[in-house]
């Protein structure tokens, strides 16, 4: 596949062979942030020998403190493996200072709404470009969130998106002490000081996040904040609230970090009528109540969890033709 483009410049990074998976990683430049040196790495994983043409794409979006590895492990094993054996063209987005993405001359002050208005359109055209067709998109944790707040704003508009599926995804909760202003202007004065937070040291992932992320968060779910971007008054609620896109939302019954209560209301403030909920519990049929991070890598996540995406992605595809 061609690393040109007719909108930015595009560089084939590498073209790996894993077993029997192709993984060609390309690096986009866009140039439609203030920081010109945004690169983004987007990964494109194939069948070695067989031609992804006419083959639905799905781009999946990491969470927060991770990469490309939470899709597809070193040993090219994961759902990403799974979904191209499933006869799907998928492709991996990286965050900026993620992965394969480089870190950028703002790093610190990388924030979702930069992600979602430069990063995200560019990757979209760039997929529609090689493919001729619309993706679905699919994001986990953060990433989820990052995909809602793109078709939430319209930087990622709906007539250019297939359907998104949102895994352990929710920007509602409001934890109650962020609603102590003292602790909201101390945690942003922490994060002026301090330009990461280190996953590793933290115990709870490879990568880091800036500080923009933790200070944008602050903002949005702290006393009287709103999601919303940052010059902007209109809240992405009230737009989230008019999509009409179709959804697929997962839950783990035992997640912690983004737990079901709040991943369902943000599910039912989307007004799409083409939606669709899961409970990933005992109580619905399945072997455990998932959590957040092994309702997408586990042996159980393999055998219940990923079939049932697998088939509603069928079925978008089914209904796109």
């Amino acid at each position: 596949m061609k690393s040109s483009s007719e909108f930015f410049p595009v560089t084939l990074l590498k073209a790996d062979v894993v077993g029997d998976l192709t993984d060609d990683v390309y690096l986009i430049k866009h140039g439609r942030d203030a920081d010109p040196s945004v690169q983004i790495a987007l990964s494109h994983i194939g069948i070695y020998g067989e031609s992804s043409k006419g083959k639905q794409p799905i781009v999946l979006v990491h969470g927060s403190f991770t990469n490309r590895r939470f899709w597809l492990s070193a040993q090219g094993i994961g759902l990403a493996r799974y979904l191209v054996e499933a006869g799907f063209d998928i492709w991996l987005m990286e965050m900026r200072g993620h992965g394969l993405s480089p870190r950028n001359r703002d790093y610190k002050d990388n924030s979702l709404e930069h992600y979602a208005v430069s990063d995200v359109p560019a990757v979209n055209e760039f997929v529609i470009e090689k493919t001729g067709l619309k993706p679905v998109w699919l994001g986990h944790s953060l990433g989820g969130v990052l995909i809602s707040t793109a078709i939430a704003a319209g930087a990622l508009p709906e007539i250019k998106v297939a359907a998104i599926a949102l895994l352990g995804t929710q920007i509602v909760r409001r934890r109650w002490f962020l609603q102590i202003p003292l602790v909201t202007s101390l945690g942003k004065f922490w994060f002026t000081l301090k330009p990461e937070m280190d996953g590793r040291k933290l115990k709870i992932g490879p990568e880091n996040e800036p500080a923009g992320i933790a200070k944008e968060y602050l903002r949005w779910l702290g006393l009287l904040g709103q999601w919303r971007f940052n010059n902007n008054k209109t809240p992405l609620l009230a737009k989230w609230q008019g999509v009409s896109i179709p959804l697929l939302a997962m839950v783990g019954k035992d997640d912690q970090s983004d737990p079901a209560k709040y991943c369902q209301r943000f599910y039912e403030s989307c007004g799409s009528s083409n939606k669709v909920f899961k409970l990933l519990a005992k109580e619905e049929g399945y072997s455990r109540d998932f959590g957040h991070v092994d309702m997408v890598v586990s042996k159980a996540a393999a055998e219940e969890v990923w079939p049932e995406l697998s088939n509603w992605l069928v079925q978008i595809k089914q209904t796109a033709a």
